[in-house]
């Protein structure tokens, strides 16, 4: 598949070329010059035009490369956060238990004071 600049291209090109072999060729060196004048023209902008194309393509995978490794990092960067933060929740977890599970005992030590200080009154 083919671009509209491309087709574009294309078509001038086919119009220049259909032109030039339309021109009358004489021996006279005045229609001689003029037609090397037109195939310069035409090959020169052909050229120009083809160099244009061929550097903006480049240009941009370029940029589409960068752009994809820099996803693909901000990706990786992103797994390694949600990893940590993942493994901090499940370290806050277990911290929570244990403090849950001293309170109980307290609480149960708090208990048995009381039964005492109430069997001592």
């Amino acid at each position: 598949m083919r671009t509209t600049r491309e087709t574009a291209i294309i078509c001038a090109a086919t119009v220049v070329a259909i032109a030039i072999l339309s021109i009358p060729f004489d021996i006279n060196t005045s229609n001689s010059d003029y037609l090397v004048w037109i195939v310069g023209f035409a090959v020169t902008g052909l050229g120009m035009a083809l160099g244009y194309r061929y550097l903006t393509t480049r240009k941009q995978a370029q940029v589409e490369l960068t752009v994809g490794e820099q996803y693909r990092q901000l990706a990786e960067e992103y797994r390694r956060l949600s990893d940590m933060a993942i493994t901090s929740q499940e370290h806050t977890d277990l911290k929570l238990g244990d403090v849950s599970a001293q309170l109980d005992h307290l609480r149960e030590q708090m208990a048995s004071l009381q039964k005492i200080l109430k069997d001592v009154e």
